[in-house]
Order: C-alpha cells, then structure tokens, then sequence
C-alpha cells in the first residue's frame, strides 16, 4: 500500500507523488496578508506540503510568507485555509516559471 500524508487523505489525493507545477497559474499573496499587516500567523506555510510557501523575517519583524515559484504546483490548498482570504491564484507570469 502506497504512503501517502493525512493531508493527502483527507483531500482524496491518493497518489504518491506531488503534482506537477501548473503552467497556467501560481498562489500569490495579497496586502491583507495578516504577517504583512503586523500580525502573526503561518497557517498557509504549514498547510503547503511542497514548502512552496516559505517565510521570510527581516530584522525586527514577523516573518512573511514567500511563494517559491519553482515549488508552487498551483493546487490551489492554501486558499481556503487563510483566515482573510488573502492568498488568489493568478497567470503565471514569464517570471514565476523555471
């Protein structure tokens, strides 16, 4: 039987392997972002199980997500668990793509 993650069972993705990126669309993050409005919150990077949500700190701020453009298969996950509907999905651009 293959391995698969609780996240993955819970969602009925029963294949192993992750999905390949989407050429056509990408998770970007909007301002009402709660790290990006000075409020602690990192529910996006510990839902995404590629890690294509990453958090950056500078110096005397809360960490900010990221979205790593090479990781981001575009599955679309993390838009329902924000809490302020701050995460859309959009065209790649020239950019986003590896």
């Amino acid at each position: 039987m293959a391995k698969i993650t609780r996240a993955q069972f819970l969602r009925g993705r029963w294949q192993e392997a992750p999905l390949p990126p989407s050429s056509e669309v990408i998770a970007k993050i909007g301002r009402t972002c709660l790290p990006i409005r000075g409020e602690s919150c990192r529910i996006c990077g510990n839902l995404c199980e590629l890690n294509a949500i990453r958090f950056i700190q500078a110096e005397g701020q809360l960490p900010v997500p990221v979205i790593v453009a090479d990781e981001c298969t575009g599955c679309g996950d993390c838009l329902g668990i924000c809490p302020v509907d701050a995460i859309d999905m959009k065209q790649r651009q020239p950019e986003d793509k590896s």
